[in-house]
C-alpha cells in the first residue's frame, strides 16, 4: 500500500499515484538536502534552524527579506525549475527589480554586457525588439522620455533626418486629429512647415532627463539579490526573463531609458529596425507631429 523511494525523489504511492512526501518526512529519512524535492511549482527553502520547507515563490520572497529562511545558490542552481519560478517571481517584484536596475546602471561593464546580449537577441528575433520597444511607443510618459532621449543621440538624429520615410510621416498630418490641412501639418503646405522642426538638421536640441531612484530596505533581500548578481549563470537567467516580458520592459524603460535606447541607437542595423518599427505605431508618430505643430 505504501512504497518509499529515497533517491533521487521522495515519492509515496498512494492507489496508483505518486505524490511527493513533505520535505520534513523526506528529511527524517536522509539529512542530505541535494535529494529533497518539493511539488511542482513549490521552492525549496533551509529554514536558519536548517530544516527544509516547501513554499510558494511569493512566501519564499517573504521569508527571506524576514530572515525566515536562507538564500542558497547551490540549491537553487541544481534545480533548473526553480530556479525558473524564483526568477520569474523577482521580475514581477517591483521593489526588487528597481534595485535589480539601479545596480545595472551602476556597473557599466554588466549593463554594456546585458544590452550587447539583447542587442544580438532583438536583431534574431523582432518580437523581443517589440518587448522592448512596445512599452516605450504605447504609454504616453514613456513615449515622451523616449523622444526626448532620442534628440540627445546624435546619429540617432542623422539616421533619421536621412530616412525619407521618416521625415514624410513627420511632416504629414496627424492621423485621426480632424486638423485643417491648411494649418501647416500637411507633407505639402509651403515652405514655412519646416522653420521650428525639432526633427530637422537646422534644430536639433540636447536635454537630459532624470530617472526614477528606488530600492528595498531590507538587508537580507539585498544579500540575495547580490548574491544572484555575481552569479553569472543566474544573472544570464534574470535578464533572458526581463527581456522577454514587456510589463517588466516597460518599468526598466521608466528607469533606464537612456542607457537602455543609447546602447540600441548606437547599433547601426538595430537603429533602422527602431525606426521602422516606429513608423508603425500611429500613435507614436502623432506624438512626433504634435510637436512639430507646436513648434511651427
Amino acid at each position: 500500500m505504501f512504497n518509499l523511494s529515497l533517491s533521487p525523489v521522495f515519492l509515496a504511492e498512494i492507489s496508483g499515484e505518486e505524490t511527493i512526501i513533505p520535505p520534513r518526512k523526506q528529511w527524517k529519512e536522509i539529512s542530505d538536502i541535494d535529494q529533497l524535492t518539493c511539488k511542482e511549482g513549490l521552492l525549496l527553502l533551509q529554514k536558519n534552524n536548517g530544516a527544509p520547507a516547501c513554499v510558494s515563490p511569493s512566501a519564499y520572497l517573504g521569508l527571506v527579506d524576514r530572515g525566515y529562511g536562507m538564500f542558497d545558490s547551490e540549491i537553487m542552481m541544481k534545480r533548473p525549475m526553480m530556479m525558473n519560478n524564483l526568477i520569474e517571481k523577482m521580475t514581477s517584484n517591483q521593489m526588487i527589480m528597481n534595485h535589480w536596475h539601479e545596480m545595472m546602471i551602476n556597473d557599466k561593464t554588466m549593463m554594456q554586457k546585458t544590452m550587447q546580449d539583447w542587442i544580438s537577441q532583438m536583431k534574431d528575433n523582432p518580437r523581443l525588439l517589440g518587448n522592448m520597444m512596445g512599452p516605450m511607443t504605447s504609454d504616453p510618459n514613456l513615449r515622451e522620455q523616449m523622444i526626448e532621449t532620442m534628440k540627445q543621440h546624435g546619429t540617432m538624429m542623422k539616421s533619421l533626418q536621412e530616412h525619407p520615410r521618416w521625415m514624410t510621416s513627420v511632416h504629414d498630418e496627424m492621423m485621426g486629429s480632424g486638423m485643417n490641412p491648411d494649418m501647416g501639418m500637411g507633407q505639402n503646405q509651403g515652405q514655412g512647415m519646416h522653420t521650428n522642426c525639432q526633427w530637422c538638421p537646422q534644430n536639433e536640441q540636447h536635454k537630459t532627463h532624470e530617472h526614477a531612484r528606488s530600492f528595498s530596505d531590507s538587508d537580507k533581500m539585498m544579500d540575495m539579490i547580490h548574491h544572484m548578481w555575481i552569479n553569472n549563470a543566474m544573472t544570464t537567467d534574470m535578464h533572458d526573463h526581463m527581456i522577454e516580458n514587456p510589463s517588466h520592459m516597460a518599468q526598466m524603460s521608466g528607469q533606464m531609458m537612456g542607457p537602455m535606447l543609447g546602447h540600441m541607437m548606437d547599433d547601426p542595423e538595430l537603429r533602422q529596425q527602431m525606426i521602422e518599427m516606429m513608423l508603425e505605431h500611429p500613435e507614436f508618430m502623432n506624438s512626433i507631429r504634435h510637436e512639430n505643430m507646436m513648434s511651427n
